[in-house]
């Protein structure tokens, strides 16, 4: 019986370890739908914006990040459904929401933000180098400190023209809050900015909304104390610019 015993732990003990071996295998395989994503999104309000958008998954949870977008985005949570995907992120204290669908290596759906409406759509690129938690927390301290030690931080006399229409003066403040920079625009009225991002020293980008529309990117150039861009909200355009206080 024992003989027994032994000859039929030799055959069981390692088809158990060959299927556990196989189970761990498959479960350390990356999902297919995870990667880095080219993204387009359109609406008539905000015009057409691009970005990098990064889906990575752990275990049973999704987490995301936003790269190279005029607007700064933040993702809140992401939920996969077999073939269905629905991303929430914030943008400036709006809350957007992209639902789409996933076909291959390509995702087309549509987003609301407020009143705002429109659709995107993303395609997957593999050749994007996807850095780490780490990386990504250790880069975004760096752009941050680099920002706030180009001296940055201050108070702006700014305006923004629209073709065609009376310019519109407003103040804002940029202050540095832990390792990400902040802003404010104390008297801007309709004018409403909701945030700051810079992808490095010399460029810098403000999210405002006016008259509860938008959010409309603040895109421009910084050279020394003085930054000047171009803004675009659906069919309207114009020119912004801003001079820091001595």
């Amino acid at each position: 019986m024992i003989k027994g015993f032994a000859k039929l732990t030799s055959i069981v003990l390692p088809s158990l370890v060959f299927m556990i071996s196989m189970a761990v295998v498959g479960f350390a395989q990356s999902n297919p739908i995870e990667g880095a994503y080219n993204v387009t999104a359109q609406s008539t309000e905000i015009g057409t914006i691009n970005f990098l958008l990064i889906l990575k998954r752990t275990g049973d949870k999704w987490t995301g990040e936003v790269k190279d977008s005029p607007i700064p985005l933040e993702i809140k949570s992401i939920n996969v459904d077999e073939s269905n995907i629905t991303i929430l992120m914030d943008a400036g204290g709006t809350t957007v929401t992209n639902i789409g669908k996933i076909d291959g290596g390509k995702i087309a759906g549509n987003f609301t933000a407020g009143d705002i409406k429109g659709t995107w759509a993303a395609i997957k690129n593999d050749a994007a180098v996807i850095p780490s938690d780490k990386a990504v927390a250790s880069a975004s301290a760096r752009s941050a400190s680099a920002a706030s030690a180009a001296g940055i931080e201050g108070t702006y006399e700014a305006k923004i023209v629209a073709d065609g229409q009376p310019e519109i003066p407003f103040t804002f403040v940029v202050k540095r809050d832990g390792e990400k920079l902040v802003t404010e625009a104390p008297n801007g009225g309709d004018l409403i900015i909701t945030g700051i991002e810079t992808r490095d020293p010399d460029v810098v980008t403000l999210t405002a909304t006016y008259q509860g529309a938008g959010p409309v990117p603040l895109s421009g150039k910084r050279n020394g104390d003085e930054i000047e861009g171009k803004w675009q909200l659906g069919n309207y355009s114009g020119t912004w610019s801003a001079k820091k206080k001595k």
